[in-house]
């Protein structure tokens, strides 16, 4: 075999073992794309999402327990959310039995997500079913009308008198008021209306 046709063997060969060894980078590549697409995409919905889908459940007794900027904007809230609850047919605890409720060291516990001291209120008070409300509020804005527009959130958790999340959601408001509190209150008592009407849907 004469030299040049050795190298000539040669050169193909390591050729084609560049060619091969591109093809297997170039496949992994692929593959690893594919896979961090896949990933991106969710195979299943959240618990936060399939708890949020579902309607709260009626059976039994509701304690609904809120905390807002002010006492007055917590009242409002506390009163848009029984109203609704209990015009789509649910058992909602009475003011009286609430204002006792909140007293206690555990509701306030309850607010924050302490699943222990909504079993314990559940226990104690013979609550089914445990609504907290968490409503926050903007600072209120001018707006090209010279009225003030006001925003808030209303966070809405349900949870079972066992310890499981029923229902998990966050509501925006955004409504207009002469003055600063009217505009951040009904904007406060839209996002615990829509709130409400999401949950019992």
């Amino acid at each position: 075999m004469t030299d040049s046709r050795a190298f000539g063997l040669r050169a193909a060969a390591v050729l084609c073992a560049g060619l091969a060894f591109a093809f297997s980078f170039s496949l992994s590549l692929s593959c690893r794309a594919e896979a961090a697409i896949k990933k991106k995409i969710p195979q299943s919905p959240p618990a936060a999402e399939a708890a949020r889908s579902a309607p709260l459940p009626k059976k039994g007794s509701i304690a609904v327990l809120v905390r807002g900027p002010s006492e007055q904007h917590t009242a409002s809230a506390l009163s848009v959310m029984i109203r609704q609850l209990t015009a789509k047919g649910y058992k909602v605890m009475d003011q009286n039995k609430l204002a006792q409720i909140r007293k206690s060291k555990a509701a306030q516990y309850a607010l924050e997500g302490n699943v222990d001291a909504i079993m314990k209120l559940s226990s104690q008070y013979g609550i089914s079913t445990t609504v907290t409300v968490t409503v926050t509020a903007g600072e209120p804005v001018e707006n090209e009308f010279l009225l003030l527009t006001g925003t808030a959130s209303a966070a809405v958790k349900a949870i079972s008198s066992g310890g499981a999340m029923l229902y998990g959601d966050t509501v925006l408001g955004k409504q207009v008021g002469y003055t600063p509190d009217e505009a951040s209150q009904k904007a406060i008592e839209a996002a615990v209306q829509t709130a409400a009407e999401r949950m019992t849907r």
